[in-house]
Order: C-alpha cells, then sequence, then structure tokens
C-alpha cells in the first residue's frame, strides 16, 4: 500500500510544473545606494515580494554609496564557502566590470541590472556569456529617452506656463549626478539631445552634484545668483531636484510657477511634489529592474532562457508621469507595499504562451 502511495506521489509531480517541486535558489544583490535613501529603497521593497512569489532567496547588501564597498562586498560573497547561486550587481560609478570579474573567477553566475558598461568597458568585457561565460547577461532601462523625455517635457511646461526669458526663450541649467554612472550619463546625454535641438532653449549650465540634496542644494544656490533670469532646472533625480527647489524657495523663486524643476523616481514624496506642481516633468519606473531581474533569473533556472529575447535587454521602464499618472502609482502604492503585483504572471516559465516580457511601469497601473 505504501509503495503504491509513493508511486502514485511520483507520477503526480511529474505531471506538475516544475516551479511547483523545484527547490528554492538564492540570489545575492549588491545594492550600490543606502538601505534609507528613497530610490534604492524602493528598489529593495519591490524585489521583496517577487522573490517570495518566487520561491527565491534574496539578500541584499547595501554599499552605502561607495564603490570600494561594493567591490568589497562582491569580494566577500565570491569567498563564502555556500556561495549564492546568483549574483546581481550594478555598474554604479565604474565598478561593473572588477565584480563580475570576481563573480566570473568563482563560479558564480551574474546578471548587471540598472546601469550598463560604458563603451570602454563594454571592449574589455565583450558581450555577455563570451569572455566571462558566468555573466549571463543585462538588464538596464533606457536612460537616454528618460533623459529625452523630461527635458522635452520640462521646456514645454516652461512655455506653456510663460516662464520664459525676455528672449522670449526658456533659459536652462542642469543638476547631473556624476560622469562616472554610465545610466547618469546616457540620461543626461539624452537630455542634451533634445535641448540642443530646440532654437527656444539657452542651456546656461551643467553642474554635477552626486546625486545628493545637500550638494545640489549649493549648486542651485549658485546657479540662481549666476542667473538671476533662471527659468527652469533639469536634475537628474528626485533628491537632487528637492535640493534644487529648496534653494530656490530661499531665494524667493516659486517653484512651478518662475522657476520648474524635472526629476526622476517614483518616491511617495516626488509623486506628491509632481501632483501639487513643484516638480514639471517627472519620468520614473526603472526602480522595478531588480525584480524584473528575478523574474529573468527564475525564468532562466527553470530553463526558459531570456537569451532567445536578449541576451542585454534593454527595457522601456521609463514612463513619463503626469498628475494623473503620478496620481494613481500613489493611490496603490503610496506606501510603498508591492504585495499586491502578481509577479509570476510575468514568468515565461509559468506562462509559456507570453510572446516577450512586459516590464512596463503602466503594467503596474492594470
Amino acid at each position: 500500500m505504501n509503495r503504491s502511495i509513493l508511486v502514485l506521489l511520483a507520477v503526480l509531480l511529474s505531471m506538475s510544473s516544475p516551479a511547483l517541486w523545484a527547490a528554492p535558489f538564492s540570489v545575492t544583490f549588491i545594492n550600490p545606494g543606502r538601505a534609507d535613501e528613497p530610490f534604492w529603497r524602493s528598489v529593495t521593497r519591490f524585489m521583496q515580494p517577487a522573490a517570495r512569489q518566487l520561491d527565491i532567496e534574496l539578500e541584499v547588501l547595501y554599499a552605502e554609496r561607495d564603490h570600494m564597498k561594493m567591490v568589497a562586498l562582491a569580494r566577500q560573497v565570491t569567498q563564502r564557502a555556500h556561495k549564492p547561486d546568483y549574483l546581481l550587481i550594478v555598474n554604479e560609478k565604474m565598478a561593473g566590470p572588477e565584480m563580475l570579474k570576481l563573480a566570473d573567477a568563482a563560479h558564480i553566475k551574474t546578471l548587471l541590472a540598472f546601469s550598463s558598461f560604458d563603451s570602454l568597458q563594454a571592449a574589455e568585457m565583450g558581450t555577455p556569456r563570451q569572455r566571462y561565460p558566468y555573466w549571463l547577461g543585462a538588464i538596464t532601462p533606457n536612460a537616454a529617452d528618460a533623459g529625452r523625455l523630461t527635458a522635452v517635457e520640462l521646456v514645454r511646461q516652461a512655455r506653456q506656463t510663460h516662464a520664459v526669458g525676455a528672449d522670449g526663450k526658456v533659459h536652462l541649467a542642469m543638476i547631473a549626478g556624476d560622469k562616472s554612472t554610465p545610466t547618469g550619463a546616457q540620461r543626461l546625454q539624452g537630455a542634451l539631445d533634445a535641448l540642443e535641438a530646440d532654437p527656444r532653449v539657452v542651456l546656461e549650465q551643467i553642474v554635477y552634484a552626486g546625486w545628493e540634496r545637500n550638494r545640489a542644494r549649493e549648486q542651485a544656490r549658485a546657479l540662481l545668483l549666476h542667473f538671476p533670469t533662471l527659468n527652469a532646472i533639469w536634475c537628474a533625480s528626485d533628491l537632487m531636484a528637492y535640493g534644487a527647489i529648496d534653494a530656490a524657495e530661499a531665494a524667493g523663486r516659486k517653484p512651478g510657477r518662475d522657476v520648474l524643476f524635472s526629476a526622476f523616481n517614483n518616491s511617495p514624496d516626488v509623486l506628491r511634489a509632481r501632483i501639487q506642481g513643484r516638480i514639471s516633468a517627472l519620468a520614473g519606473g526603472h526602480f522595478t529592474a531588480g525584480a524584473w531581474a528575478l523574474i529573468m533569473l527564475y525564468d532562466y533556472h527553470h530553463g526558459i532562457d531570456f537569451a532567445g529575447e536578449a541576451l542585454a535587454l534593454q527595457a522601456p521602464l521609463f514612463t513619463l508621469l503626469d498628475a494623473d499618472l503620478a496620481q494613481r502609482f500613489l493611490n496603490r502604492y503610496g506606501d510603498e507595499n508591492y504585495t499586491s503585483v502578481d509577479f509570476r504572471r510575468l514568468s515565461r516559465h509559468l506562462h509559456p504562451a507570453l510572446p516577450h516580457y512586459d516590464f512596463s511601469l503602466l503594467s503596474l497601473l492594470k
């Protein structure tokens, strides 16, 4: 009798989806930010329910915005007696190649997310699964497109609200992140391409605030003093936008009226600022890349290789958020609780009929 029951169970398991009986696997994510930093905090919070739904053992290690610590964490992970099945890394401040080499030497399969290699790094590293066979691939947002979207919208809003100079042109400055993070450089270049193509814009100056609110406040204070008729400030992140707004208000300027700002992110604070009009152009959605990477690894682990779609997937993760979309997102996810998202429905292993991945922000609002 007992033998018959065991045979029956074996048959039932063999007919079931592998996802029902496969052992969980582990992923370590080296998060380049700080645990209390709005963007990188939201990245982790979005990944956690995805990991639970997919039965992934997720470990998140924070590098506190220190690229040397990123490499040190990668070295620690690769030297463990019990290594994770997969490693997820970010090419923040150009630290990606060193981390990837450590992982490849330790035979840990690795996925690059959020920030891709620049041209020099790409020439050195080659393509995924080529020179470094344990480098599985990459998923990165189209940062240049996001820069273009926000720049175009910022200028449109400035002209619509008549925030222009005596010459009828929009006088604009830019606060970028840093020069060594490829995604930041791509975001800036996309904005520059859009602005340089518009003869109604005067680009006064570009400064770098290193993604820090306090540095952006000082940079914006100097810009407003040097260019008192400045109409708009393009900012490469929400924290830097907050710093620039602080400086504008201290100078007696009115954000959203006589000086306009752009930003990136989906944090509750920046969504509220967009709804209130203090932020005039906002792009968000890239915080989702970590969870989408987990889905790609889940499918790969279960025999559905994402290489069929792209080894280096540049996904359209960014969406321009007007006040209505910002309010919809805030209503649903304002507490940064993403447990209601059905991550399993996006898996091509669990849903073989899916023709491709739908990793868009709008998919979360359906």
